[in-house]
């Protein structure tokens, strides 16, 4: 996606439609946000969802002040859901170690688990998103992955830090304990991926080692960081343009559905 910071966003208001809080230019096919701040605290993506303009100010302020919208969450998603449109690869959110996938909710402990593979000699394949091809392949979704680590997992799995992320830590920690509701205890690391696809074998929940055999539960867990249809954004832009997000996420759960049972053929129902 074409993406570029702009002092400020000039949005034709007299030929935009308004769907819920975005302002929609159909000549341009191009969705807007914008946060009523007396300076200029706007996002715009057009162009069939490949261009994308924000304001310096929509970068540095937390995503609670500019509508609830963060910048990074919604590009990635857009990313994927053409991923998914286009092909037949199931996005998921989890990682890959070896032969096993870990899935989860936030809190589950997969970032946890998979570190703690890695530090037992396991060959980390993704993190935090996997495609998973057609044939049962398990690929990272980019060869260099941003995860988040708390301290826990820094220490109990061996994970090597600078000096500078130490402090950094440190400040995240303290930033937490006075913004509990804004920020969280954890550092963003690069990694870099495998960069092989892996035949998965297993599927578990977490840190609990519990194998995940019922599609629909593994469903639920893949999703439970991108439904396109919980983006409020990606909802209006279906609306604006006749998208069919249900279509698109029903193709993904089919998908699913012949996966986890082609691994767990004696759950099939």
């Amino acid at each position: 996606m074409e993406f570029s910071v702009v002092e400020k966003i000039n949005i034709n208001r007299s030929r935009c439609e308004k769907i819920g809080a975005f302002l929609y230019d159909r000549e341009i096919d191009g969705l807007y946000h914008e946060s009523p701040w007396p300076f200029p605290v706007q996002i715009g993506i057009t162009n069939g969802l490949t261009k994308c303009e924000v304001t310096p100010m929509f970068l540095r302020l937390p995503f609670i002040m500019k509508g609830w919208i963060n910048q990074d969450i919604l590009l990635r998603m857009i990313d994927v859901l053409k991923l998914v449109m286009h092909s037949e690869a199931i996005m998921m959110h989890g990682s890959c170690v070896d032969d096993t996938l870990i899935v989860g909710f936030p809190n589950a402990g997969k970032t946890y688990e998979t570190y703690r593979r890695v530090a037992d000699g396991g060959k980390l394949v993704s993190e935090e998103y996997t495609i998973i091809s057609r044939n049962g392949e398990a690929s990272s979704y980019q060869p260099i992955m941003r995860t988040c680590f708390s301290a826990r997992t820094i220490k109990d799995c061996g994970v090597e830090i600078s000096l500078y992320e130490r402090v950094w830590l440190a400040c995240a920690t303290l930033r937490a304990s006075l913004f509990p509701f804004m920020y969280e205890a954890v550092i963003w690391k690069e990694i870099q991926s495998y960069g092989k696809p892996t035949k998965i074998n297993r599927i578990v929940y977490g840190s609990t080692g519990k194998e995940v055999k019922d599609w629909k539960t593994f469903a639920i867990l893949c999703e439970n960081e991108f439904p396109f249809m919980a983006s409020e954004f990606l909802q209006a832009y279906a609306v604006a343009t006749g998208l069919d997000l249900i279509a698109i996420q029903n193709k993904q759960r089919d998908l699913i559905r012949n996966f986890v049972e082609r691994i767990y053929p004696r759950n099939r129902k």
